[in-house]
């Protein structure tokens, strides 16, 4: 297919993606994100919420919380009014914010401006994004002119086997993949985030990528299934087999901390302020949220996205004020424990916490 066509082909299917999120239901059908079986015991007394410090860095910047908005689109023009309306909202609150796949842009280059939000958003933190099986068709170089190209702090390299399988159009050849992770990672600026895209990362394949990268996001199983995505896209049924396949997001941050020493972020399902709580608790860095952003800047732009995300930071403060926490690192330290089946999951995967 001649590079035009495929161009258009990626471009047409970024604006599917949106519309599906929007309209259809694509949450996992019986499979949760397991932190609800997370108990935090509270330290004696509640707290101000006004006193709670949930300051953080990232890539040697401040952020106001550890929170993220993670990386949805790019590659048209309704999805650069998404990416820009994200930007300024996370601006003027200090968080960092992803962009999806930066394919589109690579294949032509035309499209760069879909995900050159900085220019409407200062100061930003800005995270890149490319899908792991596209890494052995570009150069090193090109990668780095495409990050450089939008200002991007950092890269997430997103593996996504499952949604491949599913795809109508889909490249499940992920030969020589780790490999190229490896070797990206140690020869661009930015640092290099290993993600999932909703299926969650085992502590066999964290264990791989240990000091080999900067982060893990987890991004596991119980919120969005983007084989369900694909199955809405495709009119099939091949994926309803498939649909709840994945690693729960607070099993696959437990299984991540056991076995990789750098950051690890939570998202997959990240709903609500105590999902972001119970996460930190168990030893996430940063905690991501996808759809319900997407959702709130399609209601009300920037404004709504901006609302959204204050509400969520309060929010986590008031959690963690009624919890007796008055900072990140307390909040890390804080006893916890495991309702069934977690518990049991843990003990045969022989998680050391």
């Amino acid at each position: 297919m001649p590079d035009e066509a495929v161009a258009r082909e990626t471009q047409d299917r970024k604006m599917q993606h949106i519309n599906i999120i929007i309209n259809e239901d694509t949450q996992y059908k019986e499979k949760t994100t397991m932190l609800e079986l997370v108990d935090i015991k509270p330290k004696k007394g509640k707290i101000d919420p006004n006193s709670v410090d949930i300051e953080a860095s990232l890539v040697g910047k401040k952020i106001s919380s550890p929170i993220f908005i993670s990386g949805m689109t790019g590659g048209h023009p309704v999805a650069m009014e998404i990416n820009k309306n994200i930007a300024i909202a996370a601006s003027k609150l200090k968080i960092p914010m992803g962009v999806g796949s930066q394919r589109a842009m690579l294949e032509n280059e035309a499209l760069a401006y879909t995900y050159d939000v900085k220019k409407f958003a200062s100061p930003l933190i800005l995270i890149g994004n490319m899908g792991a099986n596209r890494l052995p068709k570009y150069d090193n170089k090109r990668i780095q002119k495409m990050l450089d190209s939008v200002k991007a702090d950092l890269i997430a390299i997103h593996t996504n086997p499952g949604q491949e399988s599913v795809q109508p159009e889909g490249d499940i050849d992920f030969r020589g993949v780790y490999e190229r992770i490896v070797d990206l990672a140690k020869s661009i600026k930015q640092p290099v985030i290993v993600k999932e895209v909703g299926n969650g990362i085992s502590k066999e394949i964290a264990k791989m990528f240990n000091k080999k990268v900067f982060a893990i996001d987890v991004q596991g199983a119980g919120g969005t299934t983007w084989i369900g995505v694909e199955t809405f896209r495709s009119k099939g049924s091949y994926g309803n087999a498939f649909w709840d396949w994945g690693i729960p997001t607070a099993l696959s941050v437990l299984e991540a901390k056991s076995e990789f020493k750098g950051q690890v972020w939570s998202s997959g399902g990240i709903r609500n302020p105590i999902d972001i709580v119970k996460s930190i608790a168990i030893g996430a860095d940063m905690c991501g949220i996808a759809k319900p952003v997407i959702v709130a800047e399609r209601k009300g732009g920037s404004e709504g996205v901006y609302n959204f995300m204050n509400d969520m930071i309060n929010g986590v403060k008031n959690e963690m004020a009624a919890l007796g926490f008055s900072s990140i690192k307390e909040l890390k330290n804080a006893k916890i424990s495991f309702k069934e089946p977690l518990k049991s999951i843990l003990k045969d995967r022989k998680i050391r916490l």
